[in-house]
């Protein structure tokens, strides 16, 4: 009799397996894209449907205040005189001691000639040392400034398409605000739910055939990357996601599907 049950039970679950479930075609990143700083874009590089990189340019805010800043930093960064003037001036002051030391020995200049030399050359190197430090801290400075300025630039996180541009030139945005959103369609996540019955019967990295819907059509072949492992009670049924290699971005997403995973 358990045999029997067991059986039918084995029987029940295999027609499942075979059978094509309801899928859909998701994008597998979904971001909204904004701006680190308040400010008035100049200039937006991308549109609805374009393709886009990571790290690829989408909007540039007004930033003549900071490229100012910059300028002027770089120049003090850049600027070797007050590092060389101190340098000079204490490789003087160095050899007018070493004179004065050779003539004390002589008895030719007396001990408060060589001591007021050797204060002379403590203070050169302390102002070669403050010159010095000057110029790391302009380094410093011009770096800071740099990265304000790049919070300027609003730039992609993904490669992917864009869904939608929020703002255009001209317009002012404020922190964090979105500008843009992006999609990332390679892979494709295909979501699907399935009867807990047939929950033991997959593991990650198993792969299935995805039929997308008209007018798309074809078969493709998708791996799981995640199952649930908390039900829906009320369906009875668990949660599937694979993911479909989409190289050329030739899928679209959002579409319905078919999967099967025999």
């Amino acid at each position: 009799m358990r045999l029997a049950s067991a059986l039918i039970c084995l029987a029940a679950t295999s027609v499942h397996a075979q059978e094509r479930f309801d899928c859909i075609m998701d994008p597998s990143m979904v971001v909204e894209v904004g701006s680190a700083v308040d400010g008035l874009i100049s200039e937006a590089f991308v549109t609805r449907g374009d393709d886009i990189a990571a790290g690829q340019l989408i909007a540039r805010l007004d930033a003549r205040v900071e490229e100012a800043a910059l300028a002027y930093a770089r120049e003090l960064a850049e600027s070797a005189s007050p590092v060389e003037i101190a340098r000079n001036r204490l490789e003087l002051v160095q050899r007018e001691l070493e004179r004065a030391e050779r003539l004390l020995e002589t008895n030719l200049v007396a001990d408060s000639v060589v001591e007021a030399l050797v204060s002379r050359r403590s203070e050169a190197e302390l102002e070669l040392q403050q010159a010095e430090n000057n110029q790391r801290l302009a380094s410093l400075e011009q770096r800071r400034v740099e990265a304000q300025l790049a919070q300027h630039e609003i730039r992609s996180p993904i490669d992917g398409i864009v869904i939608t541009r929020m703002m255009s030139p001209g317009e002012f945005v404020y922190s964090q605000a979105p500008v843009a959103q992006l999609a990332q369609v390679d892979p494709i996540h295909v979501e699907v739910f399935l009867p807990t019955e047939i929950y033991p019967q997959f593991a990650k990295g198993d792969v299935a055939s995805v039929f997308p819907a008209a007018p798309i059509g074809g078969q493709y072949e998708a791996t799981i990357i995640a199952i649930d492992r908390v039900f829906d009670a009320a369906s009875d049924t668990f949660g599937v996601r694979l993911a479909l290699p989409n190289p050329e971005g030739a899928l679209p997403t959002g579409l319905d599907c078919e999967i099967s995973f025999e």
